[in-house]
């Protein structure tokens, strides 16, 4: 199922680079570039709070968390997944929706340089 819902998004974002004009392809890139950045960051920012605060709680404490913070996910209780790894999710959700609105208006520029 989750494979049909990534393919699924997939076809909707070929969609909105073929569909629109490129001024409307534009202000759609710019607004998921905006969603995303704004988003996901702020995920992000939570996601390392809440990730250095689980990790503080484990015998291994929080060296070195923040240089691979990913890796440090294996040493997390059960609370501390359940804590943290949503927003680890929603983080890279918003990187994605972020870098597929830039690819956006870089489809929309080359259109328009394309199109003289």
């Amino acid at each position: 199922m989750f494979e049909v819902a990534i393919a699924g998004l997939v076809f909707v974002y070929l969609l909105f680079l073929a569909v629109p004009g490129i001024e409307q392809q534009v202000v759609i890139g710019a607004i998921a570039a905006l969603v995303g950045l704004v988003g996901g960051g702020g995920a992000g920012l939570i996601y390392h709070l809440a990730l250095r605060e689980a990790l503080s709680r484990t015998k291994r404490g929080r060296h070195g968390w923040l240089w691979s913070p990913v890796s440090r996910h294996a040493e997390l209780d059960e609370p501390g997944r359940q804590r943290v790894l949503p927003w680890f999710r929603l983080g890279a959700a918003g990187f994605v929706l972020c870098i597929a609105g830039i690819g956006m208006v870089a489809v929309a520029a080359l259109r328009a340089w394309l199109a003289g």
